[in-house]
């Protein structure tokens, strides 16, 4: 079951809400809030000069003081959202900023429902 929906109101090909799936929790040298998520269905990778390959798996942060992703209190959640740049194995639990790439803007939503009408609760 996913844990939230990922969405955005910017656009970058997330007007349709994706479901995210927790993987682990990540730290880099300026920030410890950062999330590895799978998300479904993936963003297609050409748009991103990926050619073929699709993203899977993003990385996400918050973008504002409100609404901190550990634990979710408040609804919708502002975070940047990136794709790594290298691969992460199992064990992995910190990230060079330079191994990774801010591509979107988006939202994190309870339901999919809120996602897709863009729903904001406080």
């Amino acid at each position: 079951m996913p844990a939230f929906y990922l969405a955005s109101t910017e656009g970058y090909d997330l007007e349709m809400p994706r479901k995210c799936y927790l993987l682990r929790r990540l730290k880099s040298l300026n920030r410890d809030d950062l999330l590895l998520i799978k998300i479904e269905p993936p963003l297609i990778g050409q748009k991103f000069g990926l050619g073929g390959q699709d993203i899977h798996q993003v990385i996400i942060a918050n973008r504002h003081k409100i609404g901190i992703v550990f634990p979710i209190t408040y609804w919708p959640v502002y975070v940047y959202i990136a794709r790594p740049l290298i691969s992460l194995s199992d064990r992995d639990t910190e990230i060079q900023t330079t191994d990774m790439e801010v591509i979107a803007w988006g939202e994190l939503y309870k339901t999919e429902k809120d996602a897709q009408n863009k729903n904001v609760e406080y």
